[in-house]
């Protein structure tokens, strides 16, 4: 839970918003290779990953067989037949592949240890990687994937990030990882950036402002009732396609913003149930302070014809919110 009058948290997410904020950030990642990985990755994922290029990477989702979300992740392509994959759930897409991978020559393992992640984020960011860096990374395109060196440490930077910003991932040998801390901070210090402290603030207050969710909040949603259609490639086969097509056409809750009038969301936990003229109609999947919008504001899973603009009550002290678009600012 953040507050308005968190000195901390609202420095960290102006940091973020206005200069350049850095931390530590690392997801499971999971290692694919074989000459069949790109195959058995077009099965699981909905986007075409055959057009991810060596040193690029791409947004994505895999679907269970009723065509609704497991998770989201990054692939990214780093060499021939070599692809790593950024998600939350690392040790359960190790089994998912090994149960639809069939006979294709495929390996996978989890490299999370092996690896590290800090993430360099706001307007500045550029200005703190050609500060740090061998090389400058101004040709770098968004989902852009390059080699460099951080003193005389090997690195993979990677243009992504989960603020809104403009950012940049630096993934390291994990024995490293000190190294790369002092170094990265250095330079982002010298820009006028800071380490940041909260982690509510750079996991669920800067992306919500943005319009980014967490893995929970598509829970029972297919790609066209969370906002993700634009990801499906539609002219392939993939695990449950048939199912989110099928929903596309009628589909049964989208995923809002909700903007809360109150001072304080604490009252409300994680999937707290929402009304509409006493009905109700979804659950609230998360609330937080929004420092950038100065409100308290949230997602919710919410009936396909619960309109914008509707006003609700959530949770059992009935905190009044409207509806507004998932993207605060």
């Amino acid at each position: 839970m953040l507050f308005k009058e968190d000195t901390v948290a609202r420095a960290d997410a102006m940091a973020i918003r206005k200069g350049v904020g850095f931390y530590r950030w690392t997801h499971d990642l999971v290692e694919v290779t074989g000459k069949d990985a790109l195959e058995v990755l077009q099965k699981i994922y909905i986007s075409d990953i055959s057009k991810v290029a060596v040193g690029r990477s791409k947004y994505t989702a895999s679907l269970d067989e009723n065509g609704e979300i497991i998770d989201d992740v990054i692939v990214m392509h780093m060499a021939d037949g070599l692809y790593w994959v950024s998600d939350l759930y690392g040790p359960r897409l190790l089994p998912w592949i090994e149960k639809h991978k069939g006979d294709a020559d495929i390996q996978a393992k989890i490299i999370t240890y092996d690896w590290d992640m800090y993430a360099v984020q706001g307007p500045d960011s550029l200005k703190a990687m050609n500060a740090m860096l061998d090389k400058p990374v101004d040709d770098l395109k968004r989902f852009g994937i390059c080699a460099r060196k951080l003193g005389d440490i090997p690195v993979y930077i990677h243009r992504s990030g989960f603020t809104g910003e403009n950012g940049y991932e630096i993934y390291s040998a994990f024995d490293k990882s000190a190294e790369v801390h002092d170094l990265a901070l250095k330079a982002v210090e010298s820009v006028g950036g800071r380490e940041l402290q909260t982690l509510e603030v750079y996991v669920r207050s800067v992306p919500m402002e943005k319009g980014f969710p967490l893995k929970q909040d598509f829970k029972h949603l297919s790609p066209y009732e969370c906002g993700l259609g634009w990801a499906v490639a539609a002219d392939k086969d993939f695990i449950g396609k048939e199912a989110a097509l099928a929903r596309k056409e009628h589909p049964k809750y989208r995923i809002v913003g909700l903007e809360f009038s109150r001072e304080s969301t604490e009252d409300i936990s994680i999937w707290e149930r929402v009304y509409w003229y006493g009905v109700e109609v979804g659950r609230c999947a998360q609330t937080i302070y929004g420092y950038t919008v100065e409100k308290n504001i949230g997602f919710a899973t919410v009936r396909a014809d619960v309109p914008d603009g509707a006003e609700l009550t959530v949770g059992c002290n009935d905190s009044p919110a409207v509806v507004v678009s998932k993207v605060f600012c």
